[in-house]
């Protein structure tokens, strides 16, 4: 009999996955060191619609 074949993702679907990881590890270590650079970013506050 021949051994199975295991069914391993490609190598650039595992790339893309740990690059995302990181980044949202990166981005919680920049917001708990560095507040004041995302305090003024725009965050699309919700503004009143005009009467017609």
């Amino acid at each position: 009999m021949e051994p199975k074949k295991k069914n391993k993702p490609n190598s650039l679907v595992i790339i893309l996955f740990s690059l995302i990881v990181l980044m949202i590890i990166i981005y919680f270590i920049l917001v708990m060191f560095f507040p004041t650079v995302f305090e003024h970013m725009t965050t699309g506050d919700i503004q009143p619609v005009p009467d017609k």
